[in-house]
């Protein structure tokens, strides 16, 4: 077994993620050679990524990894492609000039790290890294405009930007873009408060919202300002135009850790973890990643608020859509701990350990609320997506009406005995006519049925303007009830 699968495997029997991290994290710095360690923290490092919202905590083992063990150049290069991730354009800089003194860079390296600090305004410092990079890709568009953009006559720098700017409007598509982002450049070099850098990416953006480097640069520019609003419809204007599902989703997702990493916004994060979060549960088609590390900070900032229900509903979606076992397993556990602790709602807690339990029957969370509720094997796991649960006007059987939290405990210590007496107590009180108080609760739990107001049978004669001209509305006339009343319930009347 790889180590990513133990790895995996001991988050699966563990009741706190973050605090199983922290000790493998300790446990495997302590034992084997630096290049396994390297190599483990590398692992654990690539599962923090799924699980922990914030980037520092991945970032750093993947810098210790490749300190451990230079030659182990993938941590860097990953810690690189992450700082990318999140818009940190002089990270991404600083990590490749470190990864550039190994002779076993990657031959496109030098282009990324050479545009990397002309983005981040590092002009003297792209030209050398730039002039190698065309050494290792003579035919690359790119670095040869990247290189024109730090090589321009200073002094007559205006000119250039005019030129640019005008020759852009006689061209279309991509010959476009490479001139107005060339003038973008030049001008945040010499003159980033010039009101023209705005215009000339908006520009940038009618022909291409995806653009890297004019998409850093103007985040740069509205982030100066903390326009926020501004830059948030940008993000939601680039996700709406993505070419695939797959990638709407990814782009969510990437703006969300950004907003949380980069912006330090952890609400507008959430915000952006929901939306890539339902448009994925929308129809599954793409896998998402970081879905545990997304519903981490919705549990973090919308439970703050105090708005458990529509976190619920994002947790019902995800147990019914996703392919991943830690996915939903993490999830499941999050929203029984909710439902049962915040919204004392001992049934729907009940599905979701079940749901937990059907995947790691072992783990502690697990095991606590099956001590505690009874057996999780006899509760029926639901077909696709776990509907939120109706509160019922009244009558007979009503098992969802809110109740206080001693009340619930009682019910969960007394056990599955208890809650059978219980549940014949409220049906008496709540049928009427002699014969006729358990066997409507019975039947609720024979057919899963649902209605208005006896809470358990869909009985046939609940009304006038039900079921008529049908076989049902006979039955409702004969005074005959599906729940076995006889008629003799409020519904058969």
């Amino acid at each position: 077994m790889d180590t990513r699968t133990l790895l995996r495997e001991r988050l699966r029997r563990s009741r706190d993620w973050t605090q199983t991290i922290d000790e493998l994290e300790k446990e495997l710095e302590g034992s084997g050679t630096k290049p396994e360690q390297s190599e483990r923290l590398f692992e654990l490092a690539a599962l923090v990524e799924d699980v922990i919202p914030e980037r520092e905590r991945a970032l750093g083992l993947y810098q210790r990894a490749w300190k451990l063990h230079p030659d182990n150049l993938k941590a860097l290069s990953r810690a690189r492609e992450v700082y990318g991730e999140i818009g940190r354009f002089e990270m991404v800089a600083k990590l490749g000039e470190m990864e550039l003194r190994s002779p076993h860079a990657a031959v496109n390296l030098p282009a990324i790290v050479g545009e990397a600090l002309l983005d981040s305004g590092q002009k003297d410092k792209a030209l050398p890294i730039l002039q190698r990079a065309l050494g290792a890709q003579p035919d690359s568009v790119r670095v040869k405009d990247a290189l024109a953009a730090v090589t321009y006559d200073q002094e007559f720098w205006t000119d250039e930007v005019d030129r640019l700017s005008d020759d852009a409007e006689r061209f279309e598509g991509a010959q476009a873009v490479r001139m107005l982002l060339r003038a973008a450049r030049i001008l945040r070099i010499e003159s980033a408060d010039d009101s023209r850098l705005e215009e000339l990416l908006k520009r940038i953006f009618v022909l291409d919202i995806d653009e890297p480097s004019a998409n850093f640069i103007y985040e740069t520019v509205l982030q100066t300002g903390n326009r926020w609003d501004e830059l948030e419809k940008h993000q939601l204007r680039r996700a709406e135009r993505a070419s695939d599902h797959g990638k709407k989703v990814e782009s969510l997702r990437t703006f969300a850790l950004e907003w949380v990493q980069r912006f330090k916004d952890k609400d507008r994060g959430a915000k952006f973890f929901e939306s890539a979060l339902r448009v994925n549960t929308s129809n599954g088609e793409a896998p998402m990643r970081s879905v545990v590390a997304a519903f981490s900070l919705l549990r973090q900032v919308q439970g703050d608020k105090g708005e458990w229900q529509p976190l619920l509903d994002i947790a019902d979606a995800v147990i019914a859509k996703s392919a991943n076992p830690e996915d939903k397993l993490f999830v499941a556990i999050q929203a029984g701990h909710i439902a049962f602790d915040k919204l004392n709602d001992v049934d729907r807690a009940k599905r979701y350990f079940s749901v937990a339990a059907s995947i790691e029957k072992d783990n502690p969370s697990v095991q606590d609320f099956a001590s505690i509720a009874g057996p999780l094997d006899d509760v029926p796991l639901a077909s696709g997506s776990l509907p939120a649960m109706p509160v019922e006007a009244g009558g007979c059987c009503t098992s969802s009406r809110r109740r206080g939290p001693s009340s619930v405990w009682q019910e969960v210590e007394e056990g599955a005995q208890g809650r059978r007496g219980r549940r014949e107590g409220r049906s008496r009180s709540g049928c009427e006519g002699a014969g006729g108080s358990r066997r409507c609760c019975e039947s609720r739990r024979r057919s899963r049925c649902r209605g208005s107001r006896c809470g358990g049978a869909r009985c046939e004669g609940r009304g006038r303007s039900s079921h008529r001209g049908s076989r049902r509305e006979g039955r409702r006339r004969q005074g005959r009830c599906r729940c076995g009343c006889e008629g003799r319930c409020r519904q058969g009347r």
